[in-house]
């Protein structure tokens, strides 16, 4: 009766410290995730900063309807909509193999 106990005792304590070890392994794999999603969401950002200071520093707007900067893991764009006094432009940056995308609108007076 005592090996029993002693057995039992054992599987218990490793079906529970298994399960805690499943917890933590889970918790590191979702920290990993963010940490790599938050990193991309930055180069993102910094893209999309960059495509606005190029397209601020152009001079005719009439010239093009869209601009596309050529990179591996993005797809930048500006879209260039002219208006009655000014030209909207539509800023996007995505993301090709994660689900990042920002995207923002300028306006330029004529």
């Amino acid at each position: 009766m005592k090996k029993a106990f002693t057995l039992f005792s054992v599987l218990i304590l490793l079906f529970i410290f298994s399960i805690l070890a499943v917890k933590i392994y889970e918790t590191k794999s979702i920290s990993s995730i963010n940490i790599v999603n938050k990193y991309k969401y930055i180069q993102a950002k910094n893209h999309l900063l960059f495509l606005e200071e190029y397209i601020k520093s152009l001079s005719d707007y009439n010239s093009f309807k869209k601009v596309t900067i050529e990179d591996e893991n993005y797809s930048i764009n500006a879209y260039v909509i002219e208006e009655i006094n000014s030209y909207k432009i539509e800023l996007v940056v995505k993301a090709n193999e994660y689900n990042i995308r920002l995207q923002k609108v300028i306006i330029i007076q004529k």
